[in-house]
C-alpha cells in the first residue's frame, strides 16, 4: 500500500545539493566542447546583461563569496573573456569581445539543455519550482 503522503527528505539543504550538482552535470555535459563551464557561462551571461558591473554589484547578482567570485573572474580574465577597468574608483567588470564570442557560441547548447528542463517540467511544475526556487533563497534572511 503506498503512502501518499510527502515523507520528508531528511537534510534539505543535502538534497537541493544533490539536484544542483544532477543540475549542472548536465548543463556541463551539454556545453561540452564549448570551453565553458556552466557556472562560467552564467557569470559572463550576468556580467553580459548588468556591464559595465562592479564587483559589489556582480556579487550580490551571482550571490558568491567575495573570494569565491575573485578566483572565477580571475580565471575570466586569463582566458581573455573578460577585464576589468581598475582606472576608476569602483572596478567596472566587462566582456572582452573574446568573452562575447564565446557566450554567444555557447548560448545554443545552454538553450538545448535549458529545453530539456522545460521539456521534463509541465508548466505547473515550472512555476512551482520557480516560486520554490525564489522562497528558499530568502528563506534565512
Amino acid at each position: 500500500m503506498a503512502n501518499s503522503e510527502v515523507q520528508p527528505t531528511g537534510c534539505y539543504c543535502t538534497t537541493l545539493r544533490k539536484a544542483a550538482r544532477a543540475l549542472t552535470k548536465g548543463y556541463d555535459k551539454a556545453l561540452e566542447g564549448t570551453g565553458l563551464r556552466i557556472t562560467q557561462y552564467a557569470l559572463l551571461n550576468h556580467i553580459h546583461r548588468m556591464e559595465p558591473v562592479s564587483f559589489q554589484a556582480l556579487s550580490s547578482a551571482v550571490a558568491l563569496e567575495r573570494t569565491t567570485l575573485i578566483r572565477n573572474l580571475n580565471l575570466l580574465c586569463k582566458q581573455d573573456f573578460v577585464h576589468t577597468n581598475s582606472g576608476t574608483r569602483i572596478h567596472a567588470i566587462m566582456l572582452t569581445e573574446v568573452g562575447r564570442a564565446a557566450l554567444e557560441a555557447a548560448r545554443p547548447y545552454w538553450r538545448k539543455a535549458q529545453d530539456h528542463i522545460l521539456k521534463t517540467l509541465s508548466n505547473e511544475e515550472q512555476i512551482f519550482l520557480n516560486d520554490l526556487l525564489h522562497k528558499l533563497q530568502n528563506i534565512f534572511v
